[in-house]
């Protein structure tokens, strides 16, 4: 049983779901002190700027993480170097945009920010430069399926934040800027670990070829404004409540976002390892394989995210006192508004995931840019109406259905698969999960394993 338990844990699905696990677990740690050390209205604008930085990663995310796992994953050495050289080009060049551009901007809008924004301004080119090496490890390390070392990067990312949080807590020097040094403190540690432990393919640059650049230029482009459309949403919600209410209702707005991050461990984990197998049938054209995998995953983290979100309905009020304080209480409904909408969120991302590994990253942005539409015109009308955050959470649950839909046959186009082949595939995934801790059969052989994995 043990020997069983040991080989079961032993996988990929395990140490992506790990890293998640310890990043959202450090993640936590520090908004529980964060959330309880700053006054509520200077929570909320650190909620802010965090989004604003999250935006700009994830424009560099999505212009190369994709691409690198599909052109990378089961290549040859020499392609592999290729590929990885002319990543690191890209993103050598889009980070010093990104410097110049936050050159550009403070200087220009200096006179329209706030001092706090006018400090805050100065640092978001900084992390973005430090940021990159442990950034593009992690890229690689997915695409070879090296999950056991993403584990660590997040330690190390999420753990130097939370340490040197504490230690200006121990020395009462906990405030808005002394929370930026410490966060770019533990990107740039993090970063450096990267380069020592040689995981950021740095010196492949000299490898790099116009072609190769071209090729993962043109993919990921196509998936910039799917990310960024999708990425936005969040930060849409936060941007309009702060300016059409005040900075405190941002703050109570992000309770519920952190309660997300239960679910959002699960989904993370295995959109992590769904990412080469879409991508690895579909560059065979085995589009069978395609909708097995899909419906597979869907139907599986579905089933498994259902027993948490009643958990967290449950018991919404005391763990939102364990996570921040009776303070945050008003934030009580938009977190069971947030927890009814979750059941959809598997179907969602992996309906996008599915269309950037079937070569449809156009497609998956029309869905992501329309989600991002309705989302923000919804906000404005509820908040005019309303002026209530509570409405902002409704406009967001009537959001995701609409675009579920829109998404479900915007899939259905490419890949033939059913809501009964999601609920069947989905549950047997299950099954042989349970299996594989337990070591126990729970239907016959011939019955259990009812799905040929690509």
């Amino acid at each position: 049983m043990g020997f069983k338990l040991l080989s079961a844990l032993n996988n990929r699905h395990f140490h992506s779901l790990l890293g998640n696990l310890v990043s959202a677990f450090l993640n936590l740690l520090s908004f529980a002190i964060l959330v309880r050390l700053l006054p509520l209205s200077a929570f909320g604008e650190w909620v802010l700027f965090i989004g604003t930085y999250t935006i700009l990663d994830q424009i560099r995310t999505a212009l190369l993480q994709s691409g690198v796992i599909k052109f990378y994953a089961g290549t040859d050495e020499t392609t592999a170097r290729k590929v990885a050289g002319s990543a690191w080009y890209i993103a050598l060049v889009l980070t010093g945009i990104f410097l110049v551009l936050n050159l550009v901007v403070g200087l220009i809008c200096y006179n329209y920010f706030d001092d706090t924004w006018r400090f805050f301004i100065k640092w978001l080119g900084i992390m973005t430069l430090v940021s990159v090496p442990f950034n593009f490890a992690s890229w690689v390390l997915q695409a070879e399926h090296r999950f056991d070392r993403i584990v660590q990067i997040r330690l190390w990312q999420n753990g130097c934040f939370l340490v040197l949080i504490v230690l200006l807590y121990l020395v009462g020097k906990v405030t808005l800027a002394n929370t930026l040094y410490a966060y770019t403190g533990g990107l740039a540690i993090t970063s450096v670990y990267t380069l020592l432990r040689k995981w950021t393919y740095v010196q492949t640059i000299v490898y790099s070829t116009k072609e190769q650049i071209k090729v993962l230029y043109r993919y990921g482009w196509l998936i910039v404004g799917s990310m960024l459309s999708s990425g936005l949403i969040n930060y849409s919600d936060n941007f309009l409540i702060r300016t059409m209410i005040n900075p405190a209702a941002v703050a109570i707005y992000s309770i519920p976002q952190k309660f997300m991050e239960v679910i959002e461990i699960i989904l993370r984990s295995f959109v992590a390892t769904a990412q080469p197998t879409l991508s690895g049938a579909a560059n065979k054209n085995d589009w069978a394989g395609v909708a097995r995998s899909f419906s597979r995953y869907v139907g599986a983290v579905t089933i498994i995210i259902i027993p948490f979100i009643i958990c967290l309905i449950l018991f919404t009020k005391p763990l939102i006192i364990i996570l921040a304080s009776k303070a945050y209480l008003p934030a009580t409904d938009v977190v069971r508004i947030f927890l009814f909408s979750a059941i959809l969120y598997p179907v969602d991302r992996f309906i996008g995931v599915a269309l950037d590994m079937i070569n449809q990253p156009l497609t998956n942005f029309y869905k992501n840019f329309l989600k991002l539409v309705l989302n923000i015109v919804g906000d404005i009308i509820f908040i005019l109406l309303f002026h209530d955050i509570r409405w902002v959470a409704i406009g967001s649950l009537i959001n995701m259905v609409v675009c579920v839909i829109v998404g479900y046959y915007m899939l259905k186009k490419h890949v033939h698969f059913t809501i009964a082949d999601i609920i069947k595939l989905g549950w047997t995934e299950c099954i042989l999960m349970l299996e594989k801790i337990t070591g126990k059969l729970f239907f016959k052989s011939g019955k259990s394993v009812t799905t040929t994995r690509p």
